[in-house]
C-alpha cells in the first residue's frame, strides 16, 4: 500500500478565480485541511469535498475527492477522478496535469487495473519523459502485464540518472531474478540493501536469489 505517496499535494492553484487575496488564502486552508482528512479520516472529507465541489470548488475540491476516495481504498474511481483532473480546465498548467496522471497511474495499479496505469503514464511521460516516479511506475505496471523487457528499459532508465534508487534497484533485481539473471539480480538487491539495509521486502528477495543460487 503507497497511500501516503498519493496523497502528496498538487500545488493546483486552488483559489486562482478568486476576486481577493483573502478568498485565495482561505480557499488555500480549506483545500490543506480537506486533503488532511482525506488521509486521515477519508469518509469525513469525502462528504466534505462534494460538497466544495458542489460549491464550485473546482480542480481542488476535484483532487480532495480523488485522494479521499483512495484513502476509502476505492482506487478505481479515485483514479477516475484523477484524469478528470488532469482534464480539467481548472488546471493551470501541463506540468500539474501530467502530475494528476502520474497520481491516476499509480492508483490504477492499486486497484489491480495495470493496462489503465500503463495508459495514462505513457500521456505523461510524453511530456516528462525522464520523470522518475512515473518510470518507476509504468515498469510495475509493465511488468504485471508480463511485459518484462520494456519494465527494464523504463527502470534502466532511471538508474541511469539515479543509480542508487533502492526501489528501481529492488525492482529491477526481482525483473532478473524472473529470467534466471541471477548475477545481475544479486548486484541489483546488494546495491538496494546498501542503501536500504532494513528494507523488508529487499531482504527477502536477497533470500529468494540467495535459494535459487544455491538450486541453479
Amino acid at each position: 500500500m503507497r497511500i501516503v505517496a498519493l496523497l502528496t499535494v498538487l500545488v493546483l492553484c486552488p483559489a486562482a478565480a478568486m476576486a481577493s487575496p483573502q478568498g485565495d488564502a482561505a480557499e488555500a486552508r480549506r483545500y490543506r485541511t480537506c486533503l488532511a482528512k482525506a488521509h486521515s479520516t477519508p469518509s469525513a472529507a469525502y462528504e466534505e469535498a462534494l460538497a466544495w465541489q458542489s460549491e464550485g470548488g473546482g480542480a481542488p475540491a476535484l483532487h480532495c475527492v480523488a485522494m479521499a476516495l483512495l484513502g476509502l481504498r476505492a482506487y478505481a474511481d479515485g483514479a477516475e477522478k484523477l484524469e478528470a483532473l488532469a482534464y480539467s480546465p481548472d488546471i493551470s498548467s501541463p506540468e500539474l496535469a501530467d502530475a494528476a496522471l502520474i497520481q491516476a497511474g499509480e492508483a490504477w495499479l492499486q486497484a489491480g487495473r495495470p493496462a489503465d496505469a500503463v495508459r495514462v503514464l505513457d500521456r505523461a511521460l510524453q511530456h516528462q519523459p525522464g520523470n522518475v516516479p512515473a518510470l518507476i511506475n509504468r515498469a510495475r505496471a509493465l511488468r504485471a502485464l508480463g511485459k518484462v523487457q520494456a519494465a527494464g528499459k523504463d527502470l534502466d532508465a532511471v538508474l541511469n540518472v539515479q543509480p542508487h534508487n533502492a526501489l528501481a534497484l529492488r525492482l529491477r533485481a526481482a525483473l532478473r531474478l524472473s529470467t534466471r539473471d541471477l548475477a545481475g539480480a544479486q548486484r541489483d538487491i546488494d546495491a538496494a540493501l546498501a542503501s536500504e539495509p532494513d528494507n523488508i521486502e529487499s531482504l527477502v528477495l536477497r533470500g529468494q536469489i540467495r535459494e535459487a543460487l544455491r538450486t541453479r
